[in-house]
């Protein structure tokens, strides 16, 4: 990725399903210009799918991506 700044557009949708023991949160993102989406079940899995569209969050240009942050933990959804 080239360390001009690029803007992405991604809709998103959160919600609460019934669990055994409490609500469980659930969520579903779409990164708007590809069109690829998938359903998460942590914050982490949110963050992790942005990433794969936009780089690392927690890295400033310059910096190098660190080891084993890159491996999306979510389900993608098929069409």
């Amino acid at each position: 990725m080239s360390n001009d700044r690029q803007s992405h557009s991604f809709v998103f949708r959160i919600w609460w399903e019934e669990g055994e023991l409490a609500p469980i949160w659930r969520g579903w993102v779409q990164h708007a210009a590809s069109g690829d989406a998938c359903y998460v079940h942590r914050v982490a899995d949110l963050v992790a799918f942005v990433e794969t569209h936009t780089g690392a969050l927690d890295v400033m240009p310059g910096e190098e991506i660190r080891e084993g942050t890159n491996h999306p933990p979510y389900s993608r959804e098929s069409n």
